[in-house]
C-alpha cells in the first residue's frame, strides 16, 4: 500500500515538473547575482515557472541576442540588452506596452510603471513610442576616491604649499589632473600613492563610454549647447541636434586632449579596462578612478567603508542603463512566464532589494527616497545628481559600426599614432556619414 503510494507521488511530481514552464533568461554578468536571487524568490511564489539565469560577458552576450532575433530561432525567453542596443535589438523585443493590457491580472501588486525614474523608463525601456522593456539595472559611472587621504591634514597642507589652493574634491577634470600629479609619485616623491587615477581607455567599447566623461562637460557647456544644440535620448551627445556628428569640433579635440593630459598619472591606460581599474583602487596603487556603481561593494569589502569616498563625475557622468525584455519570437505559454518574472524582477521590492543586497543600481523613485536606503548606502546623494545631468550614447540601430570605427580612432590618437587635429576627427565624421548613408 506505501509502495503504491508513493509510486503515485513520484509519478505527480514528475507530471508537475514536466507541466511547469521553464525560461531561459540571459544577462550580463554585473547583473547575475541579483537575477539569479530574484529568480530562486521567483520560483518559491511561482513553483510552475522555471527560470534559469544564463550570464554571459558583454562581448558574447550582444552578438548572441543579435544572432538569434536574426533567425527568429526563440532560444531564450527573456534577456538584458544594454541602453546603447536598444535601436539595434528592438526589432525583436514584445511590445510590452500591449502585454500589460492583454494580462494586466498578471503584475505584481506593487508593480507601478510611474515610479521608474522618467528619463531612464524613456531611454533605456522604450523605443519609437512603444514599451520594449522595463529598467532592471540604472548604472552610471562615479567617482571614487580615497576618503583617507585626500581628507588626511598633512597631505592638505602639502597640497597647499605645492598648488596654492586647499585639496579639494574636484569638480571639473583640470582641477582632477592636479590632484592626479600630486598623488603620482614620478612627480611627488612623497606621494602615499604610485599613481593619482585609474583610467581605461583600451581599444574597446569602453574607451567609446570613457570619452562622454570628458567630451559631455564641454558638449553640454553654454557654448557646446549654442553650437550642437541639445542631445536628444536616442543620438545622444556624440551628435548634434539634428543629428549630424557633434565631436569633430573646438569640444571635441578639448576631450582628447584632456584624456591625453590625464594619461601620466595613470597606470596603463591604454592598457587597463574595468576589471584592472577596479583593482588599482582596490590595492592602493591609486588615489582615485571613475568607475560604474557595481564596484562600489568590492572597494567597501577591501578598503573599508570609511576609506572610500564618493562623489559625482567631474564635469559629466555617461549612463549605462540595463533593461529586462522579451523575446518576440517564442510561443504565448513562454511569454506569459517571461512577462510574469520580469514584472517580479523590476518591481518596487525586487529594486530596493537588489540595491540593498546586490549594488544593482536602482531605477525606482520610491528606492531612492526610501529612508532605509538611504540609511544604508552613501552613493544614493550621487545617485540623484547624476541621474538628471549624465551624458548618453547613441541608441541607433547603427551605434556598433560607429562604435568601432571610433575607438579604433581614439585609440590611435591616444596612443600618438594619429594626429590630434581637426582634420582626424573631420575624417572620423565622415566614416559616420558613410554609415549613416548621410
Amino acid at each position: 500500500m506505501v509502495r503504491k503510494f508513493l509510486t503515485i507521488v513520484v509519478a505527480l511530481l514528475a507530471v508537475a515538473a514536466f507541466a511547469a514552464v521553464k525560461i531561459s533568461v540571459l544577462c550580463s554578468p554585473d547583473n547575475a547575482d541579483a537575477l539569479k536571487w530574484l529568480a530562486g524568490e521567483f520560483m518559491k511564489q511561482n513553483p510552475d515557472i522555471q527560470v534559469e539565469i544564463v550570464p554571459l560577458s558583454w562581448e558574447v552576450l550582444y552578438p548572441k541576442l543579435l544572432q538569434d532575433l536574426r533567425s527568429q530561432a526563440g532560444s531564450f525567453e527573456a534577456f538584458t540588452y544594454d541602453v546603447m542596443t536598444t535601436g539595434a535589438v528592438s526589432f525583436g523585443l514584445e511590445d510590452l506596452g500591449e502585454f500589460m493590457k492583454k494580462y494586466a491580472n498578471l503584475l505584481p501588486a506593487d508593480f507601478d510603471i510611474d515610479d521608474f525614474i522618467p528619463q531612464v523608463l524613456e531611454e533605456s525601456g522604450k523605443w519609437q513610442g512603444k514599451l520594449i522593456g522595463l529598467p532592471f539595472y540604472n548604472n552610471t559611472m562615479l567617482f571614487y576616491y580615497r576618503k583617507d587621504l585626500l581628507e588626511d591634514p598633512k597631505l592638505k597642507q602639502a597640497f597647499k604649499e605645492k598648488y596654492g589652493r586647499e585639496l579639494t574634491l574636484p569638480v571639473t577634470w583640470e582641477e582632477v589632473k592636479e590632484i592626479a600629479e600630486f598623488f603620482t609619485k614620478k612627480f611627488n616623491k612623497n606621494s602615499p600613492t604610485e599613481y593619482g587615477i585609474a583610467l581605461m581607455f583600451p581599444r574597446t567599447h569602453t574607451l567609446f563610454y570613457m570619452y562622454l566623461l570628458f567630451f559631455g562637460e564641454y558638449r553640454n557647456a553654454p557654448l557646446g549647447i549654442m553650437r550642437h544644440g541639445t542631445a536628444d535620448l536616442e543620438y545622444g551627445e556624440y551628435f548634434t541636434a539634428d543629428h549630424k556628428p557633434a565631436f569633430n569640433s573646438e569640444e571635441g579635440l578639448k576631450a582628447l586632449e584632456m584624456m591625453k593630459k590625464l594619461m601620466p598619472y595613470s597606470p596603463d591606460p591604454l592598457g587597463s579596462d574595468y576589471g584592472e581599474t577596479i583593482e588599482y583602487f582596490n590595492q592602493g596603487l591609486v588615489a582615485m578612478v571613475p568607475q560604474w556603481t557595481g564596484p562600489y561593494l568590492i572597494f567597501k569589502s577591501t578598503i573599508g567603508a570609511d576609506k572610500v569616498g564618493i562623489i559625482p563625475m567631474p564635469g559629466r557622468s555617461v549612463s549605462g542603463q540595463w533593461a529586462l525584455a522579451i523575446n518576440k519570437f517564442i510561443p504565448e505559454d513562454k511569454k506569459v512566464a517571461a512577462f510574469k518574472f520580469i514584472t517580479f524582477a523590476t518591481s518596487k521590492w525586487a529594486d530596493k532589494q537588489k540595491f540593498l543586497r546586490f549594488a544593482v543600481a536602482p531605477a525606482r523613485m520610491s528606492t531612492l527616497k526610501d529612508p532605509e536606503v538611504r540609511a544604508a548606502d552613501p552613493r544614493v546623494p550621487a545617485l540623484e545628481v547624476t541621474y538628471v545631468s549624465q551624458t548618453h550614447r547613441p541608441r541607433i540601430p547603427e551605434e556598433p559600426r560607429l562604435e568601432d570605427i571610433t575607438v579604433e580612432t581614439f585609440s590611435k590618437i591616444l596612443a600618438g599614432t594619429l594626429p590630434l587635429s581637426m582634420d582626424t576627427l573631420n575624417d572620423l565624421a565622415k566614416k559616420w556619414q558613410e554609415v549613416l548613408g548621410k
